[in-house]
């Protein structure tokens, strides 16, 4: 008789084999404890060496830094990580503010967890063609950060992916772009929650192709009297939002669309 392997387990299998056939991972907590501001760059972007020998910290644009920039030693937590490189975060909630400067990176849960990993503060992702996946960015503001759970530096920015994420209960917006410059070629947003955050789920600008399909945007603006679900901006060119549940958020649920 042939014995059938359960679908759930069949996904985890997919989603280690995927893992494998990537960079290297990195485990959180278990290789590198997370705290305080956390940059993610390429090796060896952190210094750089003078002609006698010493090592000189570079500085990197992390809110709400001097004229928009930080030392590499003000962080408090320095990981690098290369393109394809998946960091691995345990289930349970960390503490911290991320920076992602490390284009082609990966972040997502463990996949032997069914519960995901928790980030209370902001994600800032700094750098071309980043996936998260299967994470959560929750909780309102702790020390400097922004309020806002995911942000989108649309500068450096061509191609981003979240997948299977959950934005909960962040004092301003759930995925927000930032940066005076840029155009993004393509945000996909898929299989995501985004749930009552204080000002909108999402919003978004300056990009050739939106994607939000799958997505539960809901009872988003308790902070917010102008508060939406989705707010489109300036510049978004075409626009794919299927198979979504978009209701409950306080001013609106989509705007922008005309």
């Amino acid at each position: 008789m042939r014995q059938l392997v359960p679908l759930f387990l069949v996904g985890v299998i997919c989603l280690f084999v995927g893992l494998l056939v990537l960079g290297r991972q990195i485990h959180i907590p278990s290789e590198v404890e997370v705290f305080g501001h956390v940059i993610i760059a390429e090796t060896g972007a952190f210094y750089e060496e003078t002609k006698d020998g010493e090592l000189i910290p570079r500085e990197f644009q992390a809110w709400p830094g001097e004229h928009g920039l930080r030392s590499a030693d003000w962080f408090d937590v320095r990981i690098e990580a290369d393109y394809d490189d998946v960091i691995v975060l345990a289930a349970g909630v960390h503490k911290a503010d991320v920076w992602i400067f490390a284009p082609g990176v990966t972040v997502t849960t463990d996949p032997a967890s069914e519960s995901l990993g928790q980030f209370w503060g902001t994600v800032e992702i700094d750098a071309d063609n980043v996936t998260l996946d299967r994470i959560a960015v929750t909780g309102r503001r702790k020390d400097n950060s922004s309020g806002h759970g995911i942000e989108l530096n649309r500068g450096p920015i061509s191609r981003v992916t979240i997948r299977d994420c959950v934005m909960k209960d962040n004092e301003w917006t759930g995925i927000h772009i930032i940066g005076a410059h840029g155009t993004i070629q393509e945000l996909c947003v898929e299989d995501c929650t985004l749930e009552h955050n204080g000002m909108d789920g999402m919003d978004d600008q300056s990009t050739i192709n939106l994607i939000v399909t799958g997505c539960t945007i809901t009872d988003n603006g308790w902070n917010f009297d102008h508060g939406v679900g989705v707010r489109i901006g300036m510049n978004v060119e075409h626009i794919e939002m299927h198979d979504n549940v978009i209701s409950g958020n306080r001013y609106a649920d989509v705007t922008g669309m005309d």
